[in-house]
This record gives C-alpha cells, sequence and structure tokens, in this order.
C-alpha cells in the first residue's frame, strides 16, 4: 500500500468526530441510558459511528483481503476515548518536542495514536510504505490530519490488520480466519509485535484472574461482541 501523504482528502464534515464535549459528557457525567451520559453515551456513539460507517468498513476490508468483522471490532474498541484533535494538535507537538530535547529521531512523536481508529502515526506510515524515522513534522502533523479524515484512516487499519494477520500467519487466506487468529490479530492491534504469538494463544486459555490473560484480553473482547457488531453489518 504506497500512497503519498500529501493526496488523502481531509473531509471536514460526515460523521461528527469525537470532541471534548463528547468525553466530557462520557467521562465526567454518571452513567444513565435515559439521558445518555456515562458509558451510555459512549456506546450510543460507538454504535452510531459503526452504523454510518458499516459499508467503508465492507469496502475497505475487502480491498484489503480481511474479514470485516475483525476491522469493525477494532474500530467498535478505538472509537471514542481522548477529544480526536487534541492528539494531533497537542500530543503531537508535545512529543516533538520531546524528540528534539532527546535527541530521539521521531521515538516519541511516532507513537502518537491519531484517527476516530486509533492508529500510531508510525505504524500508519509503515502501512503506507514510507520509513517513518524520515519523516519531519510537517509530514507528521500532515499524516495526523490525514487520519482525521475517517476514509483514509479506516483504509489504513484494513491493510495494517492484514499485515499483522501475515506476520503471524504467513501466506494464508487472509480472508478467512479461525477465532484464535481474529483473537491474536486484535491483540496485535493494541500490543504490536514484541511478544511471541504462543504467549498471546496461551493467555486464552489461561485462568481467569491470571496476569498473561491481558495478553489477549483485547482480542477476546472483539470476538465476544462478534454477534452485535455482525448484526449492525448485515443491518438487522
Amino acid at each position: 500500500m504506497n500512497e503519498s501523504l500529501l493526496f488523502c482528502d481531509v473531509d471536514e464534515y460526515g460523521f461528527p468526530h469525537w470532541n471534548g464535549f463528547d468525553a466530557f459528557r462520557w467521562y465526567a457525567l454518571p452513567t444513565n441510558w435515559g439521558f445518555m451520559t456515562g458509558n451510555a453515551y459512549l456506546w450510543l456513539y460507538k454504535t452510531s459511528w459503526l452504523i454510518y460507517h458499516r459499508n467503508m468498513i465492507k469496502q475497505y476490508a475487502k480491498e484489503a483481503e480481511i474479514p470485516a468483522f475483525l476491522l469493525a471490532g477494532v474500530a467498535v474498541s478505538e472509537v471514542g476515548g481522548m477529544p480526536e484533535r487534541f492528539k494531533g494538535l497537542g500530543v503531537l507537538q508535545a512529543r516533538q518536542v520531546l524528540d528534539e530535547l532527546t535527541g530521539e529521531e521521531n521515538h516519541y512523536s511516532n507513537k502518537t495514536s491519531v484517527g476516530s481508529i486509533a492508529i500510531q502515526l508510525g505504524v500508519a506510515a509503515e502501512t503506507l510504505g514510507i520509513d517513518p524515522t524520515t519523516l519531519d513534522h510537517f509530514q507528521q502533523f500532515r499524516l495526523a490530519n490525514c487520519l482525521l479524515d475517517n476514509s483514509f484512516n479506516i483504509r489504513v487499519v484494513a491493510f495494517h490488520l492484514r499485515d499483522l494477520i501475515l506476520y503471524d500467519n504467513p501466506g494464508i487466506n487472509t480472508t478467512m480466519l479461525t477465532d484464535e487468529q481474529i483473537i491474536l490479530a486484535g491483540s496485535r492491534y493494541n500490543r504490536g509485535t514484541q511478544r511471541l504469538d504462543s504467549d498471546i494463544k496461551n493467555s486464552i486459555h489461561d485462568p481467569i484472574g491470571s496476569p498473561t490473560r491481558e495478553y489477549s484480553e483485547y482480542g477476546r473482547r472483539i470476538l465476544q461482541k462478534k454477534e452485535a457488531i455482525m448484526r449492525i453489518l448485515e443491518g438487522r
């Protein structure tokens, strides 16, 4: 997937991005389904976001040759939380300054997660076929803005998930995955590729309460929501 950073179309309209008011309504207020506050508001937002973008998710999942359920599951896990624009207009710049002060070449700034489906700048660059260490500050800022476009964001995440699937399962048909492969890919999205695949697979079967269970927690939660996610994707 090779595309120039300078040719994404950032849509200023479309589905509302999660902002400071949304974060306040979710984090600061108690959960009330009648008034749509607290966790009720967060889940209503996630559901609405998935309904609005389901055709786009299916389109890019097909292009990347991955299960639409996996892409939708990661989306549901990531959407909401910190205000989206703050990451690209506050956190990124602070980390760029930290890079300069420590002499680290994009070490901290490339770890900034941006987009409705949060993805690190460095990971997004690698998915696009770009060496993340070569990005200057403007290119990082431009990529962060590109990732605020949900179409661009979803597509990059789809291809990154394909890369993660192939990382553990070279040469397989990435459109048809077992539950274990779904859990592994989802957990890789959350935790990266540092941990051995055997550690993640073993954690699925570790006793509840075991510290190692967290290795696969992200992926297991995606699988637990499968029925609800598929109903939304299929418009049922």
